[in-house]
């Protein structure tokens, strides 16, 4: 299994998943190009750049076929290698993904590539913006369980601190994926999962994404946000172990 995560998120970002998986499977669980321990090289980036990366990886890890899930940027990335390398993929799990911004994700991720080089350069500032991205991600639901807010948020200052380049970067990757005319042409067992509260990647477009793929599950999480692999954790792992078991 090959776990692509989001912008701005490491690889540790599928902890519960990883957890919960390897006992079973070999999971492989890179940091993306920009973020975590990888390199974060000029910009901009592109979801076939990220694509090309995730099949480095393979290879490096001598896998000829994988599962992949792709969790929001890495779904974006996902569907570039799906389309691209279609033999190397198994299924595809599409996690609070898109398969081009809407408008108003758009303006939001415009912002954030603003703002971002001010909030790098404090540690108050650091910590805002760590708290306004985690308000996109979670439910108003969960922000009422203090213990689990305090621990997202522990895990998120745990982690080193995206550089500016890295950050950016990645935006000018998800600002610029669109596979909206390439998605009929896959042919890979998919499976679509999204939170029906999700204000970051709106639900419309994974109904989207799923009318497109030829044969895709679509899987809508009830009263689940941008983080429905956290929130929405058992019907998606409960998802994801049928599509590997139906996919040859």
């Amino acid at each position: 299994m090959l776990w692509l995560q989001g912008l701005n998120a490491p690889a540790a970002a599928w902890g519960v998943q990883l957890a919960h998986f390897s006992r079973t499977h070999r999971c492989i669980a890179p940091d993306a190009r920009g973020v975590g321990k990888s390199d974060a090289p000029p910009g901009p980036y592109t979801t076939r750049q990220l694509a090309d990366d995730a099949l480095r990886v393979l290879e490096a890890c001598e896998v000829e076929r994988a599962h992949v899930v792709g969790l929001s940027l890495g779904g974006a990335a996902a569907q570039e290698l799906a389309l691209a390398q279609p033999d190397r993929v198994r299924s595809l799990a599409l996690l609070a993904s898109f398969a081009r911004q809407a408008p108003r994700s758009r303006a939001l991720m415009e912002a954030w590539r603003a703002l971002y080089p001010a909030a790098a350069q404090a540690a108050p500032l650091r910590e805002a913006w760590e708290k306004q991205a985690y308000a996109w991600l979670f439910s108003d639901a969960y922000w009422r369980k203090e213990a689990a807010v305090r621990a997202a948020l522990r895990f998120a200052s745990s982690q080193p601190f995206q550089s500016v380049q890295g950050f950016q970067g990645q935006i000018d990757a998800a600002l610029a994926h669109d596979a909206i005319g390439r998605l009929p042409s896959l042919r890979v067992p998919t499976l679509v999962a999204h939170g029906a509260l999700d204000q970051l990647a709106p639900p419309a477009g994974a109904e989207e994404m799923a009318r497109l793929i030829p044969g895709a599950e679509l899987l809508l999480v009830p009263e689940v946000g941008h983080a429905v692999n956290l929130e929405g954790q058992r019907a998606v792992n409960a998802a994801l172990r049928a599509l590997w078991a139906r996919s040859p």
